[in-house]
């Protein structure tokens, strides 16, 4: 089993709504490392709305197999300053059987985030697959 979930943002959503005003709107959505980690920013716009896109993502992508909310998703960078996505595990209680894979990116003008959620026990090639076909989503979406 394998889902994917895509989720592309206007940066701009979130410049109309400036974090020292609108606290109570990104506390509800964000975690406070995350809210942390995007105001350290001159700029921090661009990374609330790739962090947003992640989270819209991993809801699409793990809908079928529990029902997740913004507050249960934290985007994290490892080890290797690679983002990763933390799922609370009340909520996905069988969190080690699955692998969760995050790609996220911004231009100027809007965030994208891609995550694939699949079965520790597929095959690399169903994975593939499922990526290959996001990737061409995610064009065509791009291309507009």
């Amino acid at each position: 089993m394998f889902q994917v979930g895509v989720d592309c943002e206007e940066i701009s959503r979130f410049r109309r709504l400036p974090y020292n005003k609108n606290k109570r709107f990104y506390r509800k959505i964000f975690t406070e490392p995350e809210i942390n980690y995007c105001v350290s920013y001159k700029d921090p716009y661009p990374r609330f709305a790739v962090r947003f896109a992640a989270k819209e993502a991993a809801i699409k992508a793990l809908n079928s197999i529990t029902k997740a909310y913004y507050a249960d998703i934290e985007v994290q960078k490892d080890k290797t300053a690679q983002p990763r996505l933390n799922v609370s595990k009340k909520r996905l209680k069988d969190v080690s059987r699955f692998a969760i894979s995050l790609s996220l990116a911004h231009s100027r003008s809007h965030a994208i985030a891609l995550v694939v959620v699949a079965d520790k026990k597929n095959s690399a090639g169903e994975v593939n697959r499922a990526l290959t076909k996001s990737a061409s989503y995610i064009n065509r979406k791009i291309a507009r």
